[in-house]
């Protein structure tokens, strides 16, 4: 699946993969077309984004929540692509390290269609220590991350330290996705800076976060 906003070394990597690959398919997509007609991802989706909040006129930037993104671009056109080949199993490499609730089971069928989870048990420490015993030569963002960005200038997924990594390696995409992110935080700076001042009169992060879970609710 290609969203149409790799990183260049992941592009390569596949071609490298490809090369030995009896029956290699790619199904593409253009992320950054559904971005210009449906907004930003993001992490942190404000009450303007709400659609009473647009009816006021309090979004000037549209942000959609980044599962959204992730279903439209990712998830639905391979799911879609599956149906149409009339597959009957997938086999991806999720791990319990990755997510710790997989929606689906290993050996679950949905609409005729098994998913078999065959490494969900390793660790990332296992995974890398098989491809380097296979020879196999991976790009240089697993040397930043264990998990490769689906989208090179996403404004989401913000754990994956993006920035860091196109500022180093890209920086024509570090400064697209900077203009980016500027607009999710313009967009995000009001209701930010109304937790900010609340956070504040509580005594600040480290003493609200130490509060006894017994005490809430």
């Amino acid at each position: 699946m290609d969203t149409g906003d790799l990183v260049p070394e992941m592009r390569e990597h596949v071609e490298r993969i490809a090369a030995w690959l009896p029956h290699f398919e790619r199904v593409n997509g253009d992320v950054n077309a559904w971005i210009a007609k449906n907004g930003l991802p993001s992490d942190l989706v404000p009450y303007g984004q709400h659609e009473l909040g647009r009816q006021m006129g309090e979004a000037r930037v549209s942000l959609v929540p980044r599962y959204q993104c992730c279903w439209e671009n990712l998830m639905s056109p391979l799911h879609a692509r599956v149906k149409a080949g009339n597959f009957t199993l997938i086999i991806r490499g999720s791990k319990w390290a990755d997510i710790p609730n997989l929606p689906v089971k290993s050996g679950e069928s949905q609409e005729g269609i098994e998913l078999w989870l065959p490494i969900s048990d390793w660790s990332h420490e296992d995974v890398f220590a098989y491809l380097a015993s296979q020879g196999v030569e991976l790009p240089r963002i697993y040397e930043h991350s264990v998990n490769s960005f689906e989208c090179a200038r996403c404004t989401a997924w913000l754990g994956e330290r993006r920035a860091t990594y196109l500022q180093r390696y890209h920086p024509e995409l570090y400064a697209d996705y900077r203009a980016r992110m500027r607009l999710v935080v313009r967009e995000l700076h009001r209701p930010m800076s109304h937790l900010a001042d609340e956070i504040a009169a509580m005594g600040g992060l480290r003493g609200l976060m130490e509060v006894p879970d017994g005490v809430l609710g």
